[in-house]
Parts: structure tokens; C-alpha cells; sequence
């Protein structure tokens, strides 16, 4: 793919993802380059979004929380989050190592703002809701 998406890990994923995703050839920037440790969401959420990357988390508050959802919204955020937030490090790299060509994809090929959430079984976009009706 020529014009493949830059990946933000957020910091609750752990070097694991990063690593595994560097590894299938994905281009990634990690929380720890970028913000304090301790910067809040709605801080950090505008700022990638403003780079245009593709945040990769497991944040699932992100789309729930008052605040955290009209900043992803507001900063046309394009968020991926695992449908598990308790899996291993192992685990979550591997299901965005498997999902990475979608992932990258949707993520050029999708309209700002969206969030999806990714499992093993495939990934679906939850933000907006996209509609199957007729118009």
C-alpha cells in the first residue's frame, strides 16, 4: 500500500502491539514519544488527530465518557479500540496484526470521524452507525 496510515498506540496498550505491528510493517508512533505519561485523553486524543494518525487503543471509555467522545468527534479522531479490554499484550498484538490491512484500509478509506472496534473475528465500525436502509 502506498499510503499507508501512521498507527498512535495508546499508552494502556503496552510496547507489545507496537512492536508486533512495527514488525508486519506498519508505520507507529507510541504515547511515550509524544505526551507526558499522565496526559489526559482529551488532550492527547486531538493532537494525533490532528497529525492524522489512526489511534490504536483499548480505551472503550473513549466512545462512552462525555468529554473523551466529543473530543475524538469533534477532532475527526479515527480511533480503532479491541473488544476486549483484558487481553494479554500477546493477544491484542495479534489481533491488530491480523485486522492490519483492513485497519489500514478503513483507515484511508473511511470518512473522519469514526471509531471501530476490532476482535478476532473482524472489525466493525460502532461510530458513526452506518446505515443499511434504503434512502
Amino acid at each position: 500500500m502506498a499510503n499507508r496510515p501512521t498507527f498512535y498506540v495508546d499508552i494502556c496498550l503496552g510496547k507489545k502491539v507496537a512492536e508486533a505491528l512495527r514488525a508486519a510493517g506498519a508505520t507507529v508512533e507510541i504515547h511515550s514519544d509524544n505526551f507526558a505519561q499522565d496526559v489526559e485523553d482529551t488532550t492527547w486524543i486531538p493532537r494525533v488527530a490532528a497529525r492524522g494518525w489512526v489511534i490504536l487503543t483499548k480505551d472503550k471509555n473513549i466512545r462512552r465518557r462525555h468529554g473523551e467522545r466529543e473530543s475524538a468527534i469533534c477532532s475527526q479522531a479515527c480511533i480503532f479500540t479491541l473488544s476486549s479490554g483484558g487481553m494479554r499484550g500477546a493477544d491484542m498484538a495479534a489481533v491488530f496484526v491480523q485486522h492490519l490491512d483492513a485497519m489500514e484500509q478503513m483507515a484511508l478509506g473511511l470518512q473522519p470521524p469514526f471509531l471501530a472496534v476490532v476482535s478476532r473475528n473482524g472489525i466493525e465500525v460502532v461510530y458513526p452507525r452506518l446505515s443499511h436502509e434504503p434512502h
